[in-house]
């Protein structure tokens, strides 16, 4: 039953994403006075078509009639007349559509001929511009909607505080970044850590491998506990505690800013670009299977103009009690996964990054691990982050998307000369034929990987 109610749901919301999408197109095209024919929620069978009906200023032999009110002064004279665009609801909660003058046809049901000033082909370039990137816009502007509220919702998450020890019995996952390797991994909010240790692989000054806090043991995480102050002295053995402060630290960075000091085979080594930090765990979602991730270094850069390596962090919060709201982490969200996902798809073709990739199926996933979180926060952060994905998608400049639709355009605009329809029309149908390809290849990778 659970599953069902899952599959409701993720239909309904991923319907909403592309609805917003297609309504961009929709009430732009017609500030644009461009004809729509339709604007459809759904595929397949029709359960629902109408025209609604709007106000309009009535015209008589090319005038506007005036009507004197009851205080004397005319005003315009308005009839309810019935729109062009016929609304429709279809059986299959599947997205939407607008189908517009100029992509789908130049004729009404009825057979009047539609003037070329009110096709998409016939406007200006400008205004074609307009119509394709008004979808992208609404779902960025929806993204970061959801992205700002659920970043006010309150949270719980931990503070590191200088010499304070705080214990907690089990370590439950309270918020998983999105993007990060935690998130990768499949970790979600409410999942505990069972058992966890990480190593540290091309360390520069060493050919060993690190590991911390044990040797390829299962260590179990009994609780979490806030580091200690890395302004006092610690030794590697002092941080060999079974808590998840201890255990997901960066200590290499801690031991090369005077924190801590390392096992003698391990003294001044350095992190470098190359070197990688492993971290292996079992969950309460998966107790019998250890998650691999692998973390990056990254560069930091001081104020005295030099830089070290650090290491990436996990990223994931302990349960603590404090609370907070704020207000600039949707944008900065907004932005950070904006940058994310295109460095995502740049690195689609490398093994990595199709190893990351996921495909509607994935997508579904991610939908039903939210709903199970229970945390209104997470969920809308979800789908902000599922809208994100959709307009970064269609701003590609790539055939059948909106992003090639709207450089066509610019080519045409700068050129000043047509396209060939022959081309457009090749170009479209080769391109919509790899999108498919690519979405079905997706969905095998994804059975793949669920059998």
């Amino acid at each position: 039953m659970q599953t069902i109610i899952n599959i409701i749901i993720f239909l309904l919301c991923l319907s909403f994403v592309v609805c917003i999408h297609e309504a961009g197109h929709l009430l732009v095209a017609k500030a644009c006075n461009v004809f729509c024919f339709e604007y459809s929620i759904g595929f397949g069978p029709t359960l629902f078509k109408k025209k609604l009906k709007h106000k309009r200023k009535v015209i008589a032999d090319g005038k506007v009639v005036f009507q004197a009110r009851d205080d004397g002064k005319k005003v315009p004279l308005y009839e309810k007349v019935e729109g062009e665009t016929y609304f429709l609801i279809k059986a299959l909660p599947l997205g939407g559509y607008v189908s517009m003058a100029g992509e789908d046809g130049t004729e009404t049901e009825d057979g009047k001929r539609i003037p070329k000033e009110r096709t998409l082909t016939g406007v200006n370039h400008a205004k074609q511009i307009a119509i394709m990137l008004a979808g992208i816009v609404m779902n960025f502007l929806l993204a970061w909607l959801l992205f700002f509220i659920s970043a006010l919702i309150p949270k719980t998450y931990s503070v590191v505080s200088s010499n304070a020890i705080q214990v907690a019995e089990t370590l439950t996952i309270n918020d998983v970044e999105m993007e990060s390797g935690a998130h990768k991994v499949g970790l979600k909010d409410g999942d505990q850590i069972l058992y966890l240790y990480q190593e540290y692989v091309g360390l520069e000054g060493t050919e060993e491998t690190l590991y911390f806090p044990s040797t390829k043991e299962e260590t179990q995480i009994n609780s979490y506990q806030e580091f200690k102050d890395p302004n006092v002295q610690n030794t590697y053995d002092d941080l060999k505690q079974d808590c998840i402060s201890y255990a997901l630290c960066d200590f290499i960075t801690i031991a090369n800013q005077g924190g801590i000091t390392l096992p003698e085979e391990f003294k001044d080594t350095r992190i470098t670009i190359d070197t990688k930090r492993i971290i292996h765990l079992k969950t309460s979602a998966s107790p019998d299977e250890w998650l691999t991730v692998t973390l990056p270094s990254y560069q930091v850069n001081t104020e005295d103009g030099l830089y070290y390596y650090a290491m990436a962090p996990l990223g994931i919060s302990p349960t603590t009690d404090e609370m907070y709201y704020t207000f600039g982490d949707g944008s900065r969200m907004f932005g950070t996964l904006f940058v994310n996902l295109y460095k995502a798809l740049g690195s689609i073709f490398t093994p990595s990054g199709w190893k990351n990739v996921g495909g509607i199926i994935s997508v579904y996933k991610m939908s039903s691990e939210g709903l199970q979180t229970k945390s209104i926060a997470y969920i809308l952060m979800l789908w902000g982050y599922i809208s994100l994905n959709l307009g970064c998608f269609n701003l590609l400049p790539f055939p059948g998307l909106d992003g090639w639709q709207t450089l066509l355009a610019l080519i045409e605009s700068i050129s000043r000369k047509k396209l060939s329809t022959k081309f457009k029309g090749i170009a479209n149908t080769v391109g919509m034929i790899l999108l498919f390809l690519l979405a079905g290849l997706l969905i095998v990778k994804d059975l793949i990987m669920i059998f």
